[in-house]
């Protein structure tokens, strides 16, 4: 891998960072929630997940509860995408396209390794409880780890994390589309490259539904997802290069973009939209599950899934780059900070509190709620305790924040000598 940087050319210029936009912190944070909110409600579906092994199910559902999980499903994940194609834009723009993908390789593969160590061996035995508490499994399954027929096909993958290797390859393209750019002094007209893309995740949808209709474990990337969140990565690269580029620089042209700050044009309109859409798609999703769709409501299905996904994914980073684009207030700040720890720890503690609440009897709705709390709260409690001036924080967030650098340490005692003399 550093022999491949090494070929590739730094741009000419690295530009100076960008403004600092504090809505993107609000974002990341109520991401965060979301995702917690999705794998919560899971267990409580009433159309469950086709090929999404889950640590437990109740046999009744809720009607709320699988509204509001289908809800999220429906987009959290190009969202993830779309920020994450943002910042890696900004990445290279200041960083140049070696730092890029040093920076990236690190903060990406990195964690990655960290989770298969540490939280996938967690996963796997808070699903096994789970299934041992079901009558799915006999104990001594739990010792053997030999787990037949499908529930042993649908066990083994890098499960939650597979979102990090996904983004890992995309900046990989990345790098490369910027060396054969600048290689070769391309320049890009867009939107039309950009709606081919999103065409091409349109039928990556249509050959393999279970990409946002349910869940394939596997240990590697696989193509259909990689066509269908390729093109949201992008959309988050392109509306980062056209928020402070002139049209015709970076080899793009982004005359489309409307202002400096992308998708707040009508951004509250979208989100409004997509809730009418989401109401025509959610019997669809219900008969797709069911196996009762024809081909022609899977047209509708596919359509209906891609409108509403680009119209929530635009419309919340719009908004919150319109409405939110401001200081936040500490505990907003400190969720965005621990939003990738909650992405890694999250999974298994959901799974043990679905698992501990499956012979309770309380209303659905309830375990929900205390799932989606402690799914929250355990996370971040860990987060402060364990790891945010640890290492480990180190590894996910690039410093230690409770540490000092030779640097801050000189600013501190300058300006403290400046205050001695002015008294």
């Amino acid at each position: 891998m550093s022999a491949h940087g090494a070929a590739i050319p730094e741009s000419r210029e690295v530009r100076p960072a960008s403004p600092r936009l504090d809505g993107l912190d609000w974002l990341r944070a109520g991401a965060a929630v979301l995702v917690v909110a999705l794998h919560a409600g899971i267990a409580y579906l009433i159309a469950r997940m086709p090929g999404l092994a889950w640590a437990t199910h109740d046999p009744h559902g809720s009607q709320v509860v699988d509204v509001v999980t289908w809800w999220i499903n429906g987009f959290i994940m190009p969202l993830f995408f779309v920020q994450s194609g943002f910042l890696a834009n900004q990445l290279m723009r200041r960083n140049g396209s070696r730092a890029f993908l040093a920076h990236r390789t690190r903060r990406l593969l990195g964690p990655f390794a960290l989770g298969c160590v540490l939280i996938l061996p967690l996963d796997l035995y808070a699903w096994l409880l789970g299934w041992v508490a079901d009558g799915r499994i006999s104990l001594r399954k739990l010792q053997s780890l030999k787990i037949d027929g499908p529930l042993g096909d649908s066990l083994w993958g890098v499960s939650h994390l597979w979102f990090l290797q996904y983004l890992w390859v995309f900046c990989v393209a990345a790098w490369i589309a910027a060396f054969v750019r600048e290689k070769f002094k391309l320049q890009l007209a867009m939107p039309l490259p950009l709606i081919a893309l999103m065409v091409v995740s349109s039928l990556a949808l249509w050959w393999e539904p279970q990409i946002l209709l349910g869940f394939r474990h596997s240990w590697w990337p696989l193509p259909a997802n990689l066509l269908f969140y390729g093109p949201w990565f992008a959309l988050g690269w392109v509306a980062a290069a056209g928020m402070d580029s002139p049209s015709g620089e970076d080899g793009i042209r982004l005359r489309f973009l409307p202002g400096r700050l992308p998708f707040t044009r009508w951004c509250t309109w979208r989100i409004g939209a997509a809730v009418g859409v989401y109401a025509l798609l959610l019997p669809l999703i219900h008969q797709h599950v069911r196996a009762t769709s024809h081909e022609g409501e899977r047209l509708a299905l596919i359509g209906l899934f891609m409108l509403h996904a680009w119209l929530m994914v635009t419309g919340l980073f719009g908004a919150s780059l319109k409405w939110f684009n401001h200081r936040p207030p500490q505990s907003v700040k400190y969720l965005a900070e621990a939003s990738f720890w909650i992405y890694l720890f999250h999974h298994p503690v959901v799974g043990l509190t679905q698992v501990s609440l499956s012979q309770v009897p309380l209303p659905i709705e309830a375990k929900f709620s205390f799932t989606l709390l402690t799914g929250l709260v355990l996370p971040l409690l860990t987060y402060h305790a364990f790891v945010r001036n640890t290492w480990v924080g180190a590894l996910l967030n690039g410093r230690r924040f409770g540490m000092t650098t030779p640097d801050s340490t000189k600013t501190i005692r300058d300006e403290t000598n400046s205050l001695r003399r002015a008294a």
